[in-house]
């Protein structure tokens, strides 16, 4: 049984001119990719890497698990609850007739500020597709899922003979998104730039700095198979956005398989004793993420951007042992409802609002405040689930909106009544009243929003031992 990715040749026209994704190619190519679904996920990680030896069997035993969970998680909840879990940083945007105008303003910006693409479609192979991201569409009277995005696993073909094929993810963006895309190369060029050498990006070893998952680049080219028979208009150009894959774990996937930390016991050690340790380690791996997490949004803030959508299907860690605390870093993902300084430029897209914020008039302060709001509710849907018992004491990201806005509007001591009075969230209540409760005060400073990041990375509660 074989699948096949296909791209198909259609010659896109913008202003009377034949627009080419690379400069270099000045026809479009058609490419057929098969691939053999019963070839092990081992070999596949091994294709992927593109060099056998150029990481140790245990990098690639853990890729390779790492790539099969993702890929299973994400294939079988295509266009479900799961699937907007795990990429939730584009949960409840809308698409208008706005879209479409703002589509062709952002593309302009694109070729004007950026430039044509570097990449085309015949330098990459299709290997595996990951998943689907969806958008919430308004139709009048209810919102409905629409599949904006499909994220692959894909193999870098570079031009240059002495060059070896590496492992990169590609992000088709179809044409009901396209504004997305462009918004999200035009944030991330003023970020972190676009880098002019693609290969040497690729293959120079993966950083801690900056916190932002690395777009190498772009290209514009007829959709696959796949995307044509999801899109409304089948001959409309998919737009593609090229990232390293750095092989970092996407938060969402640590809320669904994270478990209560296991006491080492010996001879020598008491069972209390044992828990205690690992409870302690588990705060402070929590801790590290929420640190590593405001710095990341900290980072960005002084770059003059808010990213608008930040959730656990944006968020990326470099480990989810509880051992590896000290070295944790961060890296954010998903700058489609990204924002530049001053507000509106790039073009404000509709993004996730939080109740009683009207994000699309908003100030720059008003937009590093949603930022650091939807910081809060990250966080404490990565502390509920990893100090959860039981399934009960996990808390939802809607659940908390709801307590958070609705039920105590930013009032985190009613929060914190609500908690104590459920005994599954025992362990949360223990965490956060840490240090005098200054974990409640670290979250309700960042539910009120009126600090910067780079103050609150500074919070007591994250210096804890």
């Amino acid at each position: 049984m074989f699948l096949t990715y296909h791209f198909r040749p259609a010659p896109s026209v913008r202003n009377g001119q034949q627009f080419c994704a690379s400069p270099t190619h000045g026809l479009r190519v058609e490419t057929r990719i098969t691939k053999c679904v019963s070839r092990r996920v081992s070999q596949l990680v091994r294709s992927l890497a593109g060099d056998d030896d150029a990481a140790g069997p245990g990098d690639i035993d853990t890729l390779a698990r790492m790539l099969s969970q993702q890929a299973a998680k994400l294939r079988a909840s295509i266009g479900d609850e799961e699937l907007r879990k795990s990429y939730d940083g584009f949960e409840n945007a809308t698409t208008g007739g706005m879209f479409g105008l703002q589509s062709l303003q952002l593309e302009e910006r694109v070729f004007r500020e950026i430039g044509p693409a570097f990449f085309d479609s015949t330098d990459f192979e299709v290997l595996q597709m990951l998943g689907r991201i969806s958008v919430m569409r308004d139709t009048g009277g209810s919102l409905d899922g629409v599949t904006a995005v499909i994220a692959y696993a894909a193999r870098f073909l570079p031009r240059l003979a002495m060059q070896r094929p590496q492992t990169v993810l590609l992000k088709e963006y179809l044409p009901v998104a396209k504004a997305v895309a462009f918004n999200e190369l035009l944030v991330m060029s003023k970020l972190c730039g676009l880098p002019e050498d693609q290969y040497t990006a690729v293959t120079r070893p993966s950083t801690r700095s900056p916190p932002v998952v690395p777009l190498l680049g772009y290209f514009v080219s007829a959709p696959t198979e796949e995307a044509a028979s999801l899109s409304m208009d089948a001959e409309a150009d998919s737009v593609w956005l090229v990232y390293r894959w750095e092989g970092l774990r996407p938060l969402n996937m640590y809320l669904s398989d994270v478990r209560p930390p296991e006491a080492a016991t010996s001879f020598f050690k008491k069972r209390e004793v044992a828990e205690a340790e690992a409870w302690r380690a588990r705060h402070a791996m929590l801790r590290a993420v929420a640190r590593a997490l405001l710095s990341a949004v900290a980072h960005c803030h002084g770059a003059g951007v808010t990213h608008g959508s930040i959730s656990s299907g944006t968020v990326f860690l470099s480990s989810t042992r509880d051992e590896d605390a000290d070295s944790l870093f961060v890296k954010v993902d998903n700058f489609g409802f990204g924002r530049l300084d001053p507000a509106g430029s790039p073009l404000g897209l509709a993004t996730p609002q939080l109740p009683g914020q009207d994000i699309d008039s908003t100030s720059p302060r008003e937009g590093r405040k949603h930022d650091l709001q939807a910081t809060a509710l990250t966080l404490l849907e990565t502390f509920a689930a990893a100090t959860a018992t039981s399934p009960s004491g996990a808390l939802p990201r809607t659940s908390l909106t709801r307590l958070l806005f609705d039920i105590y509007p930013e009032d985190v001591a009613g929060l914190r009544h609500y908690c104590a009075d459920d005994p599954a969230l025992g362990r949360l209540v223990a965490l956060l009243d840490e240090g005098d409760r200054a974990g409640w005060d670290f979250i309700s400073q960042l539910v009120k929003g009126n600090r910067d990041a780079s103050e609150l990375v500074l919070h007591p509660f994250l210096k804890l031992a």
